[in-house]
């Protein structure tokens, strides 16, 4: 078929249509009008003979014109209903946490917190006298042995298998110590160790929810003072690694990153004194995403107060934070404080 026989055809559809139209109203017009001209004229109406004369001429019309063109409408399928995935639950009381660096400033606090809020906890360490020494033995706390820096070991250990969640405390000196002894220093302790155990948390529990990493400020400010010189052994720098391997694990993470470490560790203290431990006057708290705050100072148990309410905020989940406390009142354990820090952070 040719263009002009198409527009012909489309022409002649719509003008069919609208001829249609003219007839079926012409002849209701004629078949009223018809007993007013009898009427005038002195003649009976011829309605009998009238009415089924403009039916043949509807009709007649109707054959002559193309049929409709059918419904898109109709041969189109009924689209699909949109399925969202369904939500991993929340980290809530009852998940069992897994906390590795246990013993030390930060992580003993952490486990004082989660065994008060609820949790069940998993604490790791290289010293399992110390970890009984430090937390007795809770119906819901579990201790075991790993060492991060051997990653057959880790795997062979299990620490990850079953856990809802895993906050990492450990860390080293800046500077070369008695700490650094049996190849404990930056390279091994902040960037291998978290990768191993980023590593082991992503085979060995899938459905991990979260993975808190305490690392530090400045580590993405290594070419400006003071962190310059707190990087000449390459402290920073192995943090850093340590945190872009959990950032590309695909694992929801935070990571926060205090100033300089006040309060603590408290290395004679119980559970219960460990839960008593205050900051006296300068509890609080600044808050800030990315590496831009240079705080004088960070509370050991406002970053562990800090860990365990990340652990169930979506406002902190796959974010950054440079965390300093101060003089005045601050959020203390109550998630909901800190879910207002998150989310204006």
């Amino acid at each position: 078929m040719t263009v002009s026989s198409c527009v012909a055809a489309r022409a002649s559809s719509g003008a069919g249509i609208a001829s249609r139209a003219r007839i079926a109203d012409r002849a209701r017009v004629a078949s009223r009008a018809a007993p007013r001209r009898a009427a005038a004229s002195g003649r009976a109406p011829p309605v009998a003979s009238a009415v089924p004369k403009v039916n043949r001429i509807i009709a007649r019309a109707h054959s002559l014109l193309p049929p409709d063109p059918p419904s898109r409408r109709a041969s189109t399928p009924p689209a699909e209903p949109f399925l969202a995935p369904p939500a991993l639950p929340p980290i809530c009381q009852g998940s069992k946490v897994l906390v590795v660096g246990s013993t030390g400033g930060v992580g003993q606090l952490v486990v004082a917190k989660l065994l008060d809020a609820g949790y069940a906890v998993r604490a790791v360490s290289r010293n399992l006298d110390a970890a009984r020494g430090l937390f007795g033995s809770p119906a819901n706390l579990e201790l075991r042995v790993a060492d991060l820096r051997d990653a057959d070991a880790l795997d062979a250990s299990e620490i990850c298998v079953g856990v809802d969640a895993v906050v990492s405390c450990t860390g080293t000196t800046a500077f070369p110590s008695a700490r650094w002894k049996d190849d404990n220093g930056p390279e091994q302790t902040d960037f291998v160790g978290v990768r191993n155990l980023v590593d082991a948390t992503r085979a060995q529990s899938p459905s991990c929810k979260r993975f808190v990493l305490v690392s530090s400020i400045g580590v993405e400010r290594t070419n400006q003072m003071p962190f310059l010189v707190l990087n000449l052994f390459g402290v920073l720098k192995h943090k850093r690694a340590g945190e872009l391997a959990l950032e590309s694990s695909g694992i929801p993470f935070t990571v926060l990153r205090p100033g300089r470490l006040t309060d603590g560790p408290y290395t004679s203290y119980d559970i219960n004194t460990l839960l008593r431990a205050t900051s006296g006057t300068r509890r609080a708290v600044d808050l800030v995403e990315g590496d831009t705050l240079t705080p004088e100072e960070t509370s050991r148990i406002a970053v562990a107060d800090c860990a365990v309410a990340a652990l169930a905020s979506d406002n902190a989940e796959n974010r950054a934070f440079c965390l300093g406390t101060r003089e005045g009142a601050g959020p203390g354990s109550d998630a909901g404080a800190w879910e207002k820090l998150f989310a204006s952070a």
